[in-house]
């Protein structure tokens, strides 16, 4: 999915997202609901929480929800095997 295969990939596959952008990825993976955008949009249009709050929140629980679904571990817990040569 999306080359997601560490946490930090995660992460990277997020950041650059918009309010729009978020939700129309994010929705289609079931990870939140239409239910969760207008809770969202409502917070937003009636000044409960700015949109770099929402946008940090939304995000955080969504990389652990994708972290946690897909099993994903940090990019230094990956192990990487030797090239090994046969030397004569």
């Amino acid at each position: 999915m999306h080359g997601l295969e560490t946490f930090e990939d995660v992460d990277e596959w997020l950041a650059p997202m918009g309010y729009d952008a978020f939700w129309d990825a994010i929705i289609p993976l079931g990870l939140y609901g239409a239910d969760d955008r207008a809770h969202c949009d409502h917070t937003l249009a009636t000044g409960i929480a700015d949109m770099e709050t929402v946008m940090t929140v939304i995000k955080m629980f969504a990389r652990e929800a994708l972290v946690r679904q897909f099993d994903l571990p940090f990019r230094c817990d990956l192990v990487t095997k030797p090239e090994l040569t046969v030397i004569a």
